[in-house]
């Protein structure tokens, strides 16, 4: 569907920013600072050219402006806007702080002709960056000031207080108020509420969210880790769960950056500064490199005492065991060999979840690939109304998950809540519950999962088997530290009347990591069957090919579209199945197709579309490897068919023709004519489907004769 075109008014930016100001005036009113009282009030004082200009100014990247920068068409007066906010303390002249900003806004010739002009050697190959530093090193401010009047270059001012503000709003950093040009052309959606929450209880917390956000971005941004080290006992208080984990962060990421210098005092007091769990692995890691066996004994003993969560459990077992138990194999290790094994063809190689469902099918389970899915969307949409209907549960309209998760206050604000829904849980009267959420509310965004095709019907199937102390107990957990648990989950939940089982599918060179046998031990736990279950590949002497063929309109999909489809189904080597159907693909049949294949457009006149003939197809082909002549070709035309009916087609691919060059080489072509005619296989109809399918067919029996003469010699 076409979207009307939208076109913003000429100060929509304005708009925005003084919508901006009023809701944080309105939300944090009193909470607001000094500073930040100061900057809005005078801002209000400004007439509306001053206000724009400056607006200007502070949604760019430019950090210094001339009068030329801000000349925009629907500002009236340029000159007493720019006296106005001078004035007012909103810019001010540039000065030697500002000089690497101002090379930096020069073009690189401008700074060639500097360099010339002072005398001072450059080479003509050197990048931008390097010509300002080199410049910025031995061309003093003063110099270069000289050129030019300071008073028409200009800086704004208090870019930092209002960073401040738009922190508050957005929860995050934000540069700019694109995000509200965004939500008016309608790219970004939002849902406009009747209250919001303020995101921080005091000023003191938000400055101490603020610090540590700008550092952690600055620090990525190459600032100078010694700096920000040496400057630990001035940083401010990190009261809240939220900061303190931010703080953490940036302490973990400072000492990264000592241990990559090989400063490894440095990084061991930086580590010991840190909450974080990976902070203590990487101590125990320098201090074991060190040859500090008795510490760190004593460490990973204290943590399997003590563990903080499971993954820093796993890890202290883990390492105690290989290096101070005499145990050669990890448990990752030791958990992949000892886990179940699942041999599929090869040519599931590269999609090793999709080959274990397809196995598992056989074996008459019901598999969805779930992984962290089913768990967010369980949760969701058993706490919808607590999540995203309750009173102030978001900061603005542009928040993407509740603020009750992201300060993880939702187990606290909503327990008795929680406890009656546990309870309906464990009691197995939710399911139609979240059935009614469903109905209600299918298709509405949220920040905890996207809605799928299927997922009423893998919710409730799953309810109904799964052990219900076991579902209540995961939500529980969720429901106390969402974010702990956001990922990690097994691969695959397997149903099978009233059994449920997860598995976590590993393939070839893959390895179990933490979080992932974190979850598994969670699972178990709680009383729910899970493993791991490796994939290992070799031709399969009892799998089921289906050999494709499709005419189309042209050559490109999806502007061509499919007029015929014929396919065979093999096993063994024999044909078990055939399937084919003219299609009418929506538009006229070029003359030179019809000449080509025969199909002319009053042949597919009354014939089925391809959404008539989709679900037939796909039970044809189900757990099948689809096989064609060129099978990119054929394959991305079905493919493009199901994408038009918002459809995944999803299957391993052998194409006969490339497969016929790898285990018959020699011949001058490899057409399917040309083939056929070499190995005496019978072609009638070429450029029909179903003909050209079973001479297809064919080709691949020749090819599974080489394939399976390493599987033969072997038994």
């Amino acid at each position: 569907m076409a979207r009307d075109f939208i076109t913003l008014p000429p100060l929509y930016y304005r708009d925005h920013f003084l919508e901006m100001i009023g809701f944080v005036t309105s939300v944090y009113g009193a909470m607001l600072g000094e500073d930040e009282q100061a900057f809005i009030s005078r801002f209000g004082e400004l007439d509306e050219w001053a206000q724009c200009l400056y607006i200007r100014m502070v949604n760019r990247k430019k950090v210094v402006f001339s009068p030329g920068d801000l000349a925009y068409q629907e500002i009236g007066d340029l000159w007493g806007g720019l006296d106005q906010l001078r004035e007012h303390g909103f810019i001010r002249e540039i000065c030697a702080q500002d000089y690497r900003a101002c090379l930096d806004d020069r073009a690189k010739p401008d700074l060639h002709d500097l360099a010339k002009d002072h005398g001072l050697e450059v080479k003509s190959g050197w990048s931008k960056p390097k010509l300002a530093d080199h410049l910025h090193a031995h061309l003093p401010y003063d110099t270069f000031a000289s050129g030019f009047l300071r008073s028409d270059h200009l800086v704004p001012e208090h870019k930092d207080t209002l960073g401040f503000l738009l922190y508050l709003y957005f929860g995050r950093l934000s540069d700019n108020m694109t995000s509200f040009a965004l939500r008016d052309l309608g790219v970004v959606s939002v849902k406009a509420r009747d209250s919001y929450q303020a995101r921080f209880d005091n000023l003191q917390s938000a400055r101490a969210g603020y610090f540590y956000a700008r550092q952690l971005r600055a620090l990525k941004q190459g600032a100078d880790a010694r700096a920000l080290a040496d400057s630990i006992d001035q940083w401010p208080s990190a009261e809240s769960e939220a900061n303190q984990g931010l703080r953490d962060t940036l302490l973990h990421q400072i000492g990264l950056v000592f241990e990559r210098g090989k400063d490894t005092a440095r990084a061991l007091d930086i580590y010991a500064r840190s909450g974080a769990f990976e902070s203590h692995e990487r101590s125990v890691r320098l201090l074991y490199a060190m040859g500090a066996t008795e510490e760190v004994k004593a460490r990973l003993e204290a943590m399997l005492q003590s563990p903080a969560h499971d993954e820093e459990y796993i890890f202290a077992s883990d390492f105690y065991a290989r290096k101070f138990g005499q145990q050669r194999m990890g448990i990752f290790t030791h958990l992949l060999r000892s886990a179940e094994t699942l041999e599929v063809d090869e040519l599931f190689r590269g999609d090793a979840e999709y080959a274990a469902m397809q196995a598992y099918a056989k074996q008459g389970w019901t598999p969805w690939h779930s992984e962290n899915d089913l768990w967010a969307v369980l949760f969701g949409l058993l706490f919808w109304e607590e999540l995203f209907e309750s009173a102030a549960s978001f900061g603005s309209d542009f928040d993407y998950r509740p603020q009750s998760l992201k300060d993880r206050t939702f187990h606290t604000r909503f327990t008795d809540r929680i406890a009656q829904k546990l309870a309906w849980a464990r009691a197995g009267e939710v399911a139609d519950f979240v059935r009614d959420t469903i109905r209600r509310h299918h298709g509405e965004s949220n920040g905890l999962f996207v809605w799928f095709k299927g997922l009423e019907d893998l919710i409730t199937t799953f309810l109904n088997a799964a052990p219900r102390d076991a579902v209540a107990g995961l939500l529980q957990n969720m429901a106390e530290d969402f974010y702990g648990l956001r990922d990690g989950f097994p691969d695959l939940v397997l149903i099978r009347d009233d059994a449920v089982r997860f598995v976590e599918i590993k393939g070839e060179g893959d390895c179990v990591r933490r979080h992932q046998l974190a979850r598994l031990n969670l699972l178990r736990g709680l009383g729910f069957a899970a493993d791991i279950c490796r994939v290992s590949y070799r031709t399969d002497p009892d799998q089921v090919y289906v050999v494709v063929d499709v005419e189309t309109t042209g050559g490109r999909p999806p502007n061509d579209r499919v007029t015929e489809v014929g396919a065979v189904k093999v096993q063994h080597g024999r044909v078990i199945g055939e399937w084919s159907s003219l299609i009418n693909p929506e538009k006229r049949i070029p003359q030179f197709i019809t000449q080509l294949t025969g199909i002319s457009n009053d042949m597919v006149r009354d014939a089925p579309k391809f959404a008539d003939i989709a679900d037939d197809f796909a039970m044809f082909i189900e757990g099948a490897i689809f096989v064609a002549h060129n099978a990119t070709f054929d394959h991305g035309f079905i493919a493009s068919e199901f994408r038009r009916l918002e459809r995944c087609f999803r299957h391993p691919k052998l194409c006969t023709c490339a497969s016929m060059r790898k285990h018959y080489p020699g011949h001058a072509s490899y057409g399917l004519a040309n083939l056929c005619r070499a190995f005496n296989i019978e072609l009638k109809n070429h450029h029909r489907a179903l003909a050209d399918a079973r001479a297809a067919a064919e080709l691949l029996h020749l090819i599974n004769e080489k394939r399976l003469e390493g599987l033969s010699y072997c038994a």
